[in-house]
């Protein structure tokens, strides 16, 4: 395969995988949002979330899996399976690889203490360590990590983790909760705490975004208009505002209304869920490409 297919093979992947990740932490935190919900419609919810939380993380892992692939195969330039067999050596002898493998063993046991455990309540607590050993890790991955663990990669780590906490929250509240009807009492309790957990996560991504923004460009705004990179940095953010006009929308005009307004909420939801799944396909554009400054 030539350079530009590797590429795109690449940050395909690593898109699918951002959305994938995000949909584990979004259906975590969503079982925790309706933790002391007792409800028909609560309890439906969260076995939603579980069976949501599997497929999601079948489908981060095998992200993971070809985004190292496509890296072998750039690395190497040999077929591939001889790539194949060389990932163990990118692994043993790269920082990249080491911090590869380490997001895909924190993945790997997340999904195995719901798969292994069907009839047992998932440990919330376990999973969200899981979770956060493997974004952090996934940060050290990418050109946060390139120059060692500095303050760039605690930065760029708490970065991922908020967004996908955030967009994931989103994803899970489209797939898993916005049908039908919902109690009365724990509907509109679920959705004031999904507008503060989203709140929350956005005043992060905010910050930690414009601290990652500002190394990558170093210091100076104008590449974000003569750089393809800036440009799809300008492309994400736009997209940002539109995410949080949208959860503001919900939050101050439709939330007043409910449950009444529940179906007019899920709607505002999952057009929510569609432009932040393009932030994170943004956010593998920026992870794969040359920013100006590494």
């Amino acid at each position: 395969m030539d350079d530009a297919t590797l590429a795109a093979l690449r940050t395909t992947a690593d898109a699918v995988g951002n959305v994938g990740f995000a949909t584990m932490a979004g259906t975590l935190a969503t079982r925790a949002l309706l933790g002391d919900a007792a409800s028909d419609w609560a309890l439906h919810c969260m076995r939603r979330c579980r069976r949501t939380f599997t497929r999601a993380g079948w489908l981060t892992l095998a992200a993971s899996l070809a985004w190292m692939v496509a890296e072998a195969l750039t690395m190497t330039e040999a077929p591939p399976l001889e790539a194949l067999a060389a990932i163990a050596g990118i692994v043993a002898d790269t920082p990249f690889g080491r911090a590869w493998a380490v997001a895909s063993a924190a993945l790997a046991v997340a999904l195995a203490l719901v798969v292994l455990r069907p009839r047992r309540a998932p440990p919330l607590r376990t999973l969200a360590l899981a979770l956060a050993v493997a974004g952090v890790a996934h940060a050290c991955a990418g050109h946060a990590g390139a120059t060692g663990l500095g303050w760039l990669a605690g930065v760029m780590g708490v970065h991922v983790l908020a967004t996908a906490l955030w967009a994931g929250a989103v994803f899970a509240a489209a797939l898993c909760v916005a049908h039908g009807g919902p109690d009365t009492a724990d509907g509109p309790r679920y959705a004031a705490r999904l507008s503060t957990l989203a709140t929350g996560s956005l005043v992060v991504v905010a910050l930690t975004g414009v601290a990652g923004a500002w190394h990558a460009l170093g210091g100076d705004v104008a590449p974000l208009a003569t750089s393809t990179w800036g440009r799809v940095l300008d492309a994400k953010t736009a997209l940002v505002a539109i995410a949080v006009a949208l959860g503001g929308f919900n939050r101050f005009v439709v939330m007043p209304g409910l449950p009444r307004a529940w179906p007019r909420f899920g709607r505002v939801l999952r057009i929510e869920a569609g432009v932040l799944a393009a932030v994170l396909v943004a956010a593998a554009l920026l992870a794969n490409g040359e920013p100006p400054v590494v």
